[in-house]
């Protein structure tokens, strides 16, 4: 742009538009290092990433810890096998979860259901591995709030040769309820953000969780 009694120079001009666009290139290199960064990172409101492959929820009612396994040994699989940790929040009271009030929504935006008691004992000698695997990521609760805790025998799903599942599991903030979330994937496991959704009374607790096809982050 000319202005009165000042003489273009082009030179100048160039000078701008070379400012410009380096300001910008600073701006993305910023935004892509923040995104790269290691370390404990939020992924979503009350969230919170605490290992590779676990986050921590802290909700108004409902404190969770969600293991996933790593996107390579998930990703194109027909079966996602989650370790839960559940306790009430300190002060909320207790908490009644049923079995469909849990869900896991893909990152193109479908939601499934668990699976059935019957239906995991059916494919059981396939899931054994992935359920062990995931399921020695646990105890995590405890490491990030600590106090004591009772023993919790319900869960929406047992492990052979135990028989009987529970489709509503009290939750309460003097015990952690813990155990494998199972989901059947038609199409398979695609890389991307996932949630666990939880219905409660008075809240959702939408657990948000990254599988990625790279090894490292």
């Amino acid at each position: 742009m000319e202005f009165p009694g000042v003489p273009w120079d082009p030179t100048r001009e160039e000078r701008r538009a070379t400012m410009k666009n380096s300001t910008l290139l600073l701006a993305l290199l910023v935004t892509a290092a923040c995104a790269g960064s290691g370390g404990l990172q939020t992924t979503g409101p009350g969230t919170l990433e605490i290992t590779r492959f676990a986050v921590l929820h802290e909700g108004p009612e409902l404190v969770a810890t969600v293991a996933h396994p790593s996107g390579k040994r998930s990703v194109g699989e027909e079966w996602l096998v989650l370790a839960v940790e559940l306790t009430a929040e300190q002060g909320s009271g207790p908490v009644v979860i049923d079995r469909s009030d849990v869900s896991v929504r893909t990152p193109n935006g479908r939601r499934l259901t668990l699976v059935s008691q019957n239906e995991f004992r059916e494919n059981y000698p396939r899931l054994q591995i992935p359920v062990e695997r995931t399921l020695s990521n646990l105890p995590l609760l405890e490491r990030y709030k600590p106090g004591t805790y009772a023993p919790c025998p319900r869960w929406f799903f047992v492990l052979p040769p135990r028989m009987l599942a529970f489709d509503e599991i009290p939750i309460s903030s003097s015990q952690i309820c813990s155990g494998p979330l199972i989901f059947k994937v038609s199409g398979g496991i695609q890389p991307g953000r996932w949630h666990v959704v939880i219905e409660l009374e008075e809240s959702r607790a939408d657990i948000p969780f990254l599988l990625e096809l790279a090894a490292n982050r």
